[in-house]
This record gives C-alpha cells, sequence and structure tokens, in this order.
C-alpha cells in the first residue's frame, strides 16, 4: 500500500490540512517534501492518525517540515500520531522539538487564532 497525500484548505483562510494516509517510507519522501515545499499558508497541520509507521527517511521529511517552518517563521503541528510514531520520535530524541497534539480540535486551538 502506497501513502496517501491529501491537501486542503484549513477551518480558516491561511491553514493548510496535509493528510498522510498508508506507510510513510522512502518512496514517499520526495512527494511529501514537494508539498512542503508548496505551502504558502502560515499554518500547517499534518494529520498521522491514518499512518501505521514510517522509516528514518520519512522521519527525516519531518524535520524537513520542521525546518522550513523555522525558517520562513510559520507554525505546524503534527496531529494524531500513534504510540509508534511517538515511540519513533523519542528513540531517535526529537520528540522534544516536533510540535505535536494528540488531535486535531487542539492543534487548531493552539495555532489559529
Amino acid at each position: 500500500m502506497d501513502l496517501k497525500i491529501e491537501a486542503t484548505a484549513g477551518p480558516r483562510e491561511g491553514v493548510k490540512i496535509v493528510r498522510l494516509s498508508g506507510p510513510f517510507t522512502l518512496p514517499s519522501v520526495f512527494e511529501f517534501q514537494s508539498v512542503v515545499r508548496s505551502l504558502n499558508e502560515p499554518v500547517a497541520i499534518v494529520d498521522l492518525s491514518e499512518v501505521p509507521f514510517m522509516d528514518s527517511a520519512a522521519l527525516g521529511a519531518v524535520m524537513f517540515l520542521h525546518a522550513s517552518a523555522q525558517k520562513n517563521q510559520r507554525q505546524y503541528a503534527l496531529v494524531g500520531a500513534s504510540k509508534r510514531l511517538h515511540d519513533l520520535f523519542k528513540v531517535v530524541g526529537v520528540d522534544e522539538i516536533l510540535v505535536t497534539y494528540p488531535t486535531m480540535a487542539e492543534a487548531q486551538a493552539k495555532l489559529i487564532s
């Protein structure tokens, strides 16, 4: 099964929702990075609730999102990450760096003013 990436307008202007579904692995990294590069909105929320696992290449792409957001002074959040994904973030040592929220509602409440 391939990763599906769907980018849609958020609930307010200036918000982009990026929904990922399926395993996030090396073959999907370039498409994800292309989506990240195309983001012009001040806020991007990436929904990981349908991602069962990601490999190290995909984690690198998530770090690319983090770096891109910082460089361009934009906000982002990863939402709905499973325990398995959180464990990966922790083992690699990026759990304190990445902006994560358990739910879309919590991310929207924090990021959208």
